[in-house]
């Protein structure tokens, strides 16, 4: 169910809550976003780390950034932040006509109940319903089935970029 910019999101594990984080909702943003990282150093992904992240970046992004925070029962469970812009990713192919996702994670308690495809969905939604004429996305290259996930959503691979030792797939998809 979707409404404005609000959705429930419902599983098989209850209703997730999907809105705009406020002021105030930081930590549960570092919590999402640290523990997420944490998990992906078990794994050896190479793709974040905890040191990423601290409370002022979480205020950037609130500041500079639409933040969606998923929560369950009132608990964070997940989160992205949409951006009207991305020249560093992006370069000269930068087009303020899309809106830019980021950071999307869930909790891996969480995982399994096709919560990343429902909150990349409201982002679509969303960004249709603001004239944008399509979203885009950015992966690391090496994580071959987080490539796949975005191409099997029907994202349209763009080009590599390297981000300075660190290089990234750029998807998009149009409407």
């Amino acid at each position: 169910m979707f409404n404005n910019s609000t959705a429930y999101l419902e599983t098989s594990s209850g209703v997730f809550t999907l809105a705009p984080a406020e002021a105030g909702e930081e930590g549960m943003m570092l919590q999402v976003l640290v523990s997420t990282a944490e998990e992906m150093v078990r794994q050896a992904r190479h793709q974040w780390t905890p040191a990423l992240f601290d409370l002022n970046l979480m205020e950037q992004y609130l500041s500079e950034r639409s933040v969606f925070l998923l929560k369950h029962e009132g608990e964070p469970a997940g989160m992205f932040t949409i951006q009207e812009s991305d020249p560093s990713y992006w370069q000269d192919r930068n087009d303020t006509r899309y809106h830019y996702l980021h950071r999307l994670a869930v909790l891996p308690r969480y995982r399994g109940f096709e919560l990343g495809r429902q909150m990349i969905a409201f982002a679509e939604r969303r960004s249709r319903e603001q004239g944008k004429a399509g979203l885009r996305l950015d992966c690391v290259t090496h994580l071959q089935g987080l490539n796949d996930y975005y191409l099997r959503l029907g994202y349209q691979f763009v080009a590599m970029h390297d981000m300075g030792g660190r290089t990234v797939n750029l998807y998009q998809k149009q409407w």
